[in-house]
């Protein structure tokens, strides 16, 4: 019988043993990868949120509190980790994304968290988190789309529509508001619906038709 990762958490801080970590690593890692990949675009970037997601749950695991859940809270870790490498690329690049919604344009107190330096490497012998990717014509059409919404908006419909967080755990990661939550995963929907319908009307339009 799998250990809750409440129980994985508790054996760790009680043993250091590693195997314990290391579980709670193989059970998040690829849905942390998916969702990372989903909002910067990069299958790269994606692992490398994905390590210093881990480095950072390592270093700071004494703070997790049961109050909150394990998901969350490593997914609020993941989700800085993102929008850290989106800050970082937009400084590279020299201008400010923008965002479709008026209403949620992010705070400067968002998302704010310390820098942590790098003190240790969650390892990892077996195959790597983009295996089994399976990158099809409409899942790519669906990233490009995805790539085109804000950072905010993107964040939050992957946090709400693919992984299935809650409005108030979605707020609690990024650090806003439910009603901003509800805003930018609204405004998010209809221009990545906007952005969609050429394509699924051209899927339809060429379909062949029934004899």
């Amino acid at each position: 019988m799998d250990l809750s990762d409440e129980a994985l958490i508790e054996s760790f801080r009680k043993t250091k043993d590693p195997i314990h970590f290391k579980s709670l690593v193989r059970r998040y890692q690829n849905r942390i990868y998916s969702a990372a990949y989903r909002i910067l675009g990069s299958m790269e970037e994606a692992e490398e949120v994905v390590q210093e997601t881990y480095i950072k749950v390592h270093q700071n695991l004494n703070r997790f509190r049961r109050q909150a859940s394990f998901s969350a809270w490593i997914f609020r870790i993941a989700n800085n980790v993102c929008l850290d490498c989106l800050r970082a690329k937009q400084r590279r690049r020299g201008f400010q994304l923008l965002s479709f919604d008026p209403q949620s344009a992010p705070e400067s107190e968002d998302y704010a968290e310390g820098p942590s330096p790098v003190v240790s490497q969650v390892a990892d012998g077996g195959p790597g988190p983009e295996q089994g990717f399976d990158l099809t014509e409409e899942s790519q059409v669906i990233q490009a789309s995805l790539r085109a919404l804000p950072d905010y908006q993107r964040a939050v419909l992957v946090l709400h529509d693919i992984e299935g967080f809650s409005y108030q755990e979605i707020a609690e990661m990024v650090g806003t508001s439910v009603g901003t939550v509800r805003s930018r995963l609204h405004y998010g929907r209809l221009k990545l619906r906007e952005l969609l319908e050429p394509y699924y009307s051209s899927s339809s339009s060429t379909s062949p038709s029934p004899r």
